[in-house]
């Protein structure tokens, strides 16, 4: 921000020759002038200030003897000089800027995500029927009541947001999972849950195989840390393990701790459907541990989507506390 700022307002870079440079920056300092970027070369020195600042060189330049001289200059009032007798040009940006900013307030094109089984063209038309349209301005349309009435309209979504996108409004949609549904007379008075897990498995995995190890150890002696290596490169993998002296069943605080630093080199391999649907169900099954810990599961159907990326296996269960 700081860096923008400056660009804002514009700096230059000066040259200071043939006088006591010590000096010229030491009352630079003392007049609360800032020059940054200092740097003494043969017979002169280089620094960068503000156009405000820059002003104020001359006279203590030659106070000391020397002139300050303009290299190089940076910024927005530099850029814009050139336009100062072309006042069409500089209204036409202006114009340009304001028609930008008032275009922007309009919506130019309609996006529809994330659903399957209601169809584009519903959707469409619901959005075009409440204003959702290309041409309608962003301020005429009531989001919030839209999607309310989006909801109610299609009993198979389930969540519904309009996001604005600059200048495109993207529909957002999420679509109701048939549960499954058990026995009756086994679910009556019982504390039944559903739930519904998603696991994903992508067929492009690595492999990683070790190049090297590079091992360091430090020695602990009460409060002070000894290394004992000169040079420590990072690992892609640290293990991390201590060993501390014991007396009469009470640790003490001396002892070492060794650090592996671990080198890896990954490959990258393709798995078939097969061993891409095993995975997608390892994953499953490690989250229906994580999740269901203390559940009995009553019922469960699923389903497999696999295309050539990756595999989707949902599921969609009855739990019962144990």
């Amino acid at each position: 921000m700081i860096r923008f700022f400056r660009w804002i307002f514009g700096y230059v870079s000066f040259t200071f020759k043939g006088g006591f440079f010590e000096n010229f920056i030491t009352d630079c300092f003392n007049e609360g002038i800032e020059i940054r970027n200092i740097a003494k070369c043969e017979d002169y020195f280089v620094g960068c200030c503000n156009l405000k600042n820059y002003k104020k060189l001359h006279k203590i330049a030659r106070k000391h003897g020397g002139v300050v001289k303009v290299s190089h200059k940076y910024g927005l009032p530099f850029i814009l000089l050139p336009l100062k007798n072309r006042w069409g040009f500089a209204v036409g940006m202006v114009a340009f800027v304001f028609l930008l900013s008032f275009l922007s307030t309009f919506i130019w094109n309609v996006e529809v995500v994330g659903n399957s089984k209601v169809s584009n063209i519903q959707l469409e038309t619901f959005l075009e029927n409440n204003n959702v349209k290309k041409g309608s301005m962003w301020s005429s349309v009531d989001r919030d009541k839209i999607c309310w009435e989006l909801l109610s309209e299609f009993d198979d979504l389930s969540y519904a947001h309009i996001n604005r996108v600059g200048t495109t409004a993207v529909l957002e949609v999420n679509e109701t999972t048939d549960a499954p549904v058990g026995d009756e007379s086994e679910l009556r008075g019982e504390n039944v849950f559903r739930k519904e897990l998603e696991a994903v498995a992508y067929r492009q995995q690595k492999n990683l195989t070790v190049k090297s190890r590079n091992e360091y150890k430090t020695l602990h002696f009460f409060f002070i840390d000894m290394p004992l290596y000169i040079n420590k490169k990072a690992g892609d993998i640290t293990e991390e393990s201590e060993s501390w002296v014991t007396l009469f069943d009470k640790t003490l605080p001396i002892g070492i701790t060794k650090q592996e630093e671990l080198f890896i080199k990954s490959t990258p391999k393709m798995l078939d459907n097969d061993s891409l649907e095993n995975l997608a169900r390892n994953k499953l099954s490690y989250l229906e541990k994580k999740e269901f810990d203390g559940f009995e599961i009553i019922n469960k159907s699923e389903s497999v989507d696999m295309d050539d990326d990756k595999c989707i296996i949902k599921c969609s269960y009855v739990i019962r506390r144990k």
